[in-house]
């Protein structure tokens, strides 16, 4: 049933509109869920990460709400974390278990068994981790895009999704407070979220969306897959 709704609205030219009137529902849903059980998501993230030494940092929208809102945003619908690629032990995703959280997709890239983005569950919010592998004086993370004409499952079983890269100055992390959570942040944030965000990220957008990143989001002939666990 699914397949043929999906091929009537590709038909009739009503997919893309569709789709963005469930995201958008789905980011409603999703950002009250947040403000109930986002701060705890949070800190049992944190808390098994920092336990086995691995530096899980906030990056996107989290680390924006962090230093603009001092807080979450209030429409932000997940939490976004960063971790250096090199730094990743390989058993990172039993020990988010024990705490938890249940790994449900990956976005690998293609070509490779290289995972850039993985989203875990919890009661039912999700967190997502970004990795990110360093290039010069820069860190960059691979964020998959929609398709640029197909539904999401026929994208995924041909030419996958196009991605961007989010370049960001190489810097070292510390820990700060977040609402009674200690978190790793960069020490360079200011760098981080005007190259993410533009010089302007400290004034909100109403209806914010990807159209507005300014500087240093780079489409690129980057291609990746998504693997649902």
């Amino acid at each position: 049933m699914r397949d043929f709704i999906v091929k009537m609205l590709l038909k009739v030219g009503l997919y893309k509109q569709s789709v963005d009137f469930i995201n958008r529902l789905k980011f409603f849903v999703q950002a009250k869920r947040m403000r109930r059980n986002g701060l705890e998501m949070l800190h049992a993230a944190e808390n098994v990460l920092q336990e086995h030494e691995v530096c899980a940092f906030l990056t996107f929208g989290t680390l924006l709400g962090a230093y603009r809102e001092h807080g979450f945003i209030s429409y932000d619908p997940d939490v976004d974390l960063g971790v250096v690629a090199t730094t990743s032990p390989d058993d990172i995703n039993r020990w988010m278990s024990q705490a938890g959280f249940v790994l449900y997709k990956q976005n690998i890239l293609a070509g490779s068994d290289t995972v850039i983005e993985q989203t875990y569950l919890y009661k039912k919010l999700h967190l997502d981790i970004f990795f990110y592998f360093k290039e010069g004086q820069d860190f960059y993370s691979i964020s998959q895009r929609p398709h640029e004409t197909k539904e999401w499952k026929e994208a995924n079983a041909t030419d996958g999704f196009p991605c961007v890269r989010c370049y960001v100055p190489q810097c070292e992390f510390e820990l700060m407070d977040f609402l009674g959570v200690d978190v790793f942040v960069p020490k360079n944030a200011d760098g981080w979220l005007r190259a993410m965000y533009s010089d302007s990220y400290m004034t909100p957008i109403k209806d914010w969306n990807e159209k507005d990143y300014k500087t240093r989001i780079i489409r690129t002939n980057d291609r990746s897959y998504r693997k649902y666990l």
